[in-house]
């Protein structure tokens, strides 16, 4: 393995083309913790400078590497996150610590849940599975069709891929950075204002591992009333690739010229089945396990979790305890106040509708805010709050069916439990547009190669020139 470049400086951010030692003002934020962090404040020049570096490394690494040897070493510098031996994996830690408030033992999963797709192996499964394997990303290559005899294709990404980053599952910036450099691309990256810092920290470690693939990403958070920087990056990439919910996602749509392709990756919703032949307290500790993953800010944890001809209670209390159990196991971070205040108004109404006998039962973790359970109620309703689940009773998979017909499009997820009536509710599934259908357990970190919104993970990315 070729020797390490030395250590960069710790800061949110990594540019490519800006002289070290120069001194740019600043710009501050608050991440998810509230604790502040400082940035530099990028002016039209200074990004366009960032975006010219990212764009030349780019053609450079295009010209020097092949696709197997960028995925080696955007995997090395990846993993080194979920090490914490690594300083780059201490590094990790305490960013994650820093600005999400979160425990070390719930860090360490999540990093190491994410790691599972920044293999090696992983990367090149992706692109086998995807393109059939790396050819064409490397060069011409010829169909063995008749229909195409004579044609020649390769595929590659835009020389620059902005993604754009407001949500705030950990891990998942990595990710997209790593899906850009998979298809050839530079990579400009506005990181998400709530854990700007993981990214950072995954560009560090790329510069160390491999100097020209750190050349190809950058990273950084700019408050949204600075133009600057965005208007310098997205006139320059080809493509524009956004995380984040309805709101943001609607605000990058109106920003992007009409040249510019648009992935969105908007919000989604997890749900599960508790089928009738399912054993009840293994059900329950396999959903706890992805209720508490990720404190449940991913679209794959699911909110939701139908009994299908049985007691909603008997598994609302059953899931109570594997709760409990789950949260010795991970503590969850301190609430904030405003999340705090959330989750006592959630469970105040769920205590007066009991009261008001209404067919409604809470289940909660005493004085604090380590996990909700409510039993009843709106049967759509779902809550943007941690480790709080909503578990409600259907007579079978027809009534879910008429249930769920308004969420046509927006289910990420759907777990289940069992197998009677199994199959009816793979096709619901597929009927109402859900993306993946997969045990109760294994919600929360689905295979390195999903299919992430229903598509392709490279795909979208890809554009591919033919040679007649």
């Amino acid at each position: 393995m070729a020797e390490r470049s030395p250590r960069r400086e710790k800061g949110p951010w990594h540019l490519p083309g800006l002289p070290a030692g120069r001194d740019l003002p600043s710009v501050d934020g608050a991440a998810a913790s509230g604790r502040p962090f400082r940035v530099p404040r990028l002016e039209r020049v200074d990004a366009e400078t960032v975006a010219r570096e990212v764009r030349a490394a780019a053609i450079e690494a295009r010209r020097q590497l092949s696709t197997a040897e960028v995925a080696m070493a955007a995997s090395r510098a990846a993993l080194r996150l979920s090490d914490p031996e690594d300083p780059a994996g201490a590094d990790a830690l305490e960013i994650l610590a820093a600005e999400l408030s979160w425990p070390e033992p719930l860090s360490r999963e999540t990093l190491a849940g994410m790691a599972r797709g920044w293999t090696r192996e992983a990367l090149i499964s992706l692109v086998d599975r995807e393109l059939g394997g790396p050819a064409a990303l490397d060069g011409w290559t010829t169909s063995s069709s008749a229909a195409l005899a004579g044609r020649r294709r390769r595929a590659a990404g835009p020389l620059l891929l902005l993604v754009v980053h407001a949500g705030n599952v950990p891990g998942v910036t990595v990710t997209a950075a790593l899906r850009g450099l998979l298809v050839r691309s530079g990579v400009l990256c506005r990181a998400p204002g709530s854990e700007p810092g993981l990214l950072a920290c995954f560009a560090r470690a790329l510069a160390e591992e491999h100097p020209l693939l750190g050349r190809c990403l950058a990273t950084t958070w700019w408050p949204s009333m600075h133009e600057a920087p965005w208007d310098a990056w997205v006139k320059r990439s080809g493509k524009v690739v956004v995380y984040g919910g309805d709101t943001a996602v609607a605000g990058v749509r109106t920003r992007v010229p009409a040249y510019v392709d648009l992935v969105a990756y908007g919000p989604r919703l997890g749900i599960a089945a508790w089928l009738p032949d399912a054993p009840l307290e293994e059900t329950a500790t396999a959903l706890a396990r992805d209720v508490c993953a990720y404190e449940q800010q991913g679209c794959v944890s699911p909110r939701l979790v139908y009994a299908v001809g049985r007691e909603g209670r008997e598994l609302g209390e059953a899931l109570s305890r594997a709760l409990e159990r789950e949260v010795a196991r991970l503590p969850r971070p301190a609430a904030d106040v405003a999340t705090a205040v959330a989750l006592r108004s959630a469970r105040a109404e769920a205590e007066f509708a009991a009261l008001a006998g209404k067919p409604v039962h809470l289940e909660a973790s005493g004085e604090t805010a380590a996990w909700t359970v409510v039993v009843g109620g709106d049967p759509l309703r779902s809550d943007p709050l941690p480790r709080f689940v909503r578990v409600h009773a259907v007579d079978d998979v027809a009534e879910l069916e008429r249930l769920l017909a308004p969420l046509e499009g927006r289910l990420q997820s759907v777990g289940y439990a069992g197998t009677v009536g199994l199959d009816a509710l793979a096709d619901l599934a597929a009927r109402l547009g859900a993306c993946r259908v997969a045990p109760v357990g294994t919600l929360a970190w689905p295979p390195p190669d999903w299919l992430h919104d229903g598509r392709p993970q490279l795909l979208p990315l890809l554009a591919w020139t033919e040679w007649e």
